[in-house]
């Protein structure tokens, strides 16, 4: 199973987040043709990658909110 993986940094705290790449099955040019499954894959990275930085909104919202305590 492919995933991404970022690091970031932020007011000296650090936290890597990972996300699962839904996976496709295998290409099969009976069912799709070949530059529509590539699309198709570049939009499942897009999708994974939109979560890591969803998650990172998250964790930085989460630090303020605690600073502001």
């Amino acid at each position: 199973m492919d995933k991404i993986e970022k690091e970031f940094t932020y007011k000296g705290q650090t936290k890597k987040f990972s996300v699962a790449i839904e996976q496709l099955p295998p290409f099969n040019p009976e069912t799709m043709d070949k530059d529509k499954y590539e699309e198709t894959q570049k939009v499942l990275f897009l999708m994974a990658e939109e979560e890591i930085y969803n998650q990172k909104t998250e964790w930085i919202f989460s630090i303020e909110k605690k600073l502001q305590q």
